[in-house]
């Protein structure tokens, strides 16, 4: 008579085995949503990324005709909302027209006129918070060249260089970003009104 084989697993282990391999499959499976998700929100933030640039130039190829810009360009793929900027010339503030020809080319009185006269040409834009599509642009100042502002204009197209800004700006998942314009933005938590913005 043969005795009978035994079982190489009794009914606990085997019971302990098939709870320990659904833990494992399950830690596999929330493992691999974890990650698919994290891929899909990487995506999403990607594709609504806003990227803040300054430009300036002085003369419009469209329509043929020297105009002084100063601009900031959405350069991303998603809307920035720009909540705060700040301009500076030669590392002085700015605000305005008058503050800047006071700054870089001529005395108050002479700068207060000129701007005055030359808002019939000139086109400035509107302060933060602004929301800047991608691929759009916000004119900072627009000057087109006459008779009248010939010197004035040649003075500011050699100032335009020296001028700078910062300003924050944050995209529709609400990822903020502090910038200079020239390097990269750094994130930040919440763009932060400047004193004299509250």
């Amino acid at each position: 008579m043969t005795e009978p084989k035994k079982r190489l697993f009794d009914r606990d282990t085997l019971s302990m085995v098939i709870a320990v391999c659904a833990v494992i499959i399950s830690a596999a499976s929330f493992y691999a949503s974890y990650v698919q998700s994290e891929a899909a929100l990487k995506q999403v933030k990607a594709e609504t990324w806003p990227y803040l640039q300054i430009d300036h130039g002085n003369f419009d190829t469209d329509a043929r005709e020297h105009i002084l810009t100063y601009e900031i360009v959405n350069a991303g793929v998603g809307p920035a909302h720009l909540k705060t900027l700040q301009l500076f010339y030669d590392g002085q503030e700015i605000g305005g027209f008058v503050s800047l020809f006071r700054a870089c080319c001529m005395e108050e009185t002479d700068a207060a006129d000129f701007a005055r006269r030359s808002l019939n040409r000139a086109v400035t834009g509107g302060a933060p918070p602004v929301i800047l599509p991608p691929g759009k642009t916000m004119n900072i100042f627009a000057l087109p060249k006459d008779d009248e502002n010939t010197e004035a204009w040649f003075r500011l197209d050699a100032a335009r260089w020296k001028i700078t800004a910062e300003g924050c700006y944050c995209s529709l998942l609400d990822e903020c970003f502090e910038t200079d314009f020239i390097k990269d933005p750094v994130s930040v938590k919440a763009c932060t009104p400047r004193r004299d913005d509250q």
